[in-house]
Parts: C-alpha cells; sequence; structure tokens
C-alpha cells in the first residue's frame, strides 16, 4: 500500500491585526518558507489551575509585536465563561395533558 500526502495547510492569525494567512505545505517553495520565517511568535508560560501552561501569541510583523504582547498579559478567561450560561429548565415549559 503507498500513500501520498496531497495537502497539508497552516493557518496563521496575527493579534496585533488580524491578519490571516495560510500556506500550503505539500510543494512549498522558497518564498513560503520565508514569509512563514518574517512571522514572530511568544510564547509566555503561566501557572493556571495548578499547572503550568503555555500561552502564545503570533505575529505577523515588528510592528503588530506591542499589540500582540498585551494579549499575554490579559487575564485567561474560562472556556465556560466566554459561552452564555442559559438555565435549560427555566425554558421548558409544562406538557399539558
Amino acid at each position: 500500500m503507498s500513500q501520498e500526502v496531497i495537502s497539508q495547510k497552516i493557518q496563521r492569525t496575527c493579534e496585533g491585526c488580524g491578519t490571516v494567512k495560510e500556506w500550503e505545505l505539500v510543494g512549498m517553495g522558497e518564498d513560503a518558507v520565508t514569509e512563514m520565517e518574517q512571522w514572530y511568535t511568544i510564547i509566555r508560560e503561566v501557572f493556571f489551575d495548578g499547572r503550568f501552561q503555555k500561552i502564545m501569541v503570533q505575529a505577523c510583523c515588528l510592528g503588530c509585536l506591542p499589540a500582540a504582547g498585551i494579549k499575554l498579559a490579559l487575564p485567561k478567561v474560562a472556556e465556560e465563561e466566554q459561552t452564555d450560561n442559559i438555565d435549560l429548565d427555566s425554558l421548558r415549559t409544562e406538557r399539558i395533558n
């Protein structure tokens, strides 16, 4: 049995300006590699929920680094706090027999 990788993509979003860039890894040329190398990645290690976790932000250029870096300083919002907490029991109606 043989296999061939047909498509593999990487998508990055700049935390500074919101630019979204996507690269195709299969058959990538030198220009794409150079473009990927120009992005900046900042990693911060924080102690959260009793263990160390890494927070990572990416910036497309040097000018976007300050705005991206600010996101590392903001407190982490728990996933359940980001969603609306709806009490489904209060929305249910009684069945009429």
